[in-house]
C-alpha cells in the first residue's frame, strides 16, 4: 500500500513539473531614443514555467508585443532588464493564461548604429551612471 501511494505522489509531481523554453537568438527591431531610427536586438531567454514548451507560440508572441514598448537603450540597464522580465511574466499570465515563474536571459546585445559613447552619455543624462 505504501508503495502504490508513493507512486500516486511521484506521478503527481512530475504532471506538475515545470518545463523549459530556449529562445535562441531572438531578434527584433526596437526604436532607440538617442539615434531615432530603429536598431536591431538580438537576444537568447531561458522560461521556466508550466506549459511554456507547449505553448512556446504564445510565448513568442507575448515577447514581441512586450519588448517592442521598450526603448532599445532601456534594455542595456538592470532596471531595464528586469522591467522586461516582469512585463513579460505578467503579460503571458494576463493575456494567455500561462505561468511563467522565471525568465533567465543568456543574452542581449544591440546589433548596430549606437555607439558606446553614445549609450555612456544617455546613461550619464538619466542618472544611471555618476562621473
Amino acid at each position: 500500500m505504501k508503495k502504490i501511494l508513493l507512486i500516486l505522489l511521484l506521478s503527481g509531481l512530475f504532471l506538475h513539473a515545470d518545463e523549459t523554453l530556449h529562445v535562441n537568438e531572438f531578434e527584433v527591431s526596437l526604436f532607440s531614443k538617442l539615434s531615432k531610427k530603429p536598431v536591431q536586438i538580438s537576444t537568447s531567454l531561458v522560461f521556466e514555467g508550466r506549459d511554456v514548451e507547449a505553448f512556446d507560440f504564445k510565448i513568442i508572441d507575448s515577447l514581441n508585443v512586450v519588448i517592442g514598448s521598450f526603448y532599445a537603450e532601456n534594455l542595456l540597464t538592470s532596471k531595464g532588464k528586469e522591467g522586461l522580465k516582469k512585463a513579460i511574466i505578467n503579460y503571458t499570465s494576463d493575456k494567455y493564461g500561462i505561468d511563467i515563474d522565471y525568465i533567465y536571459i543568456q543574452k542581449l546585445n544591440i546589433l548596430k548604429d549606437v555607439t558606446a559613447k553614445i549609450i555612456i552619455d544617455e546613461l550619464r543624462k538619466e542618472g544611471y551612471i555618476h562621473k
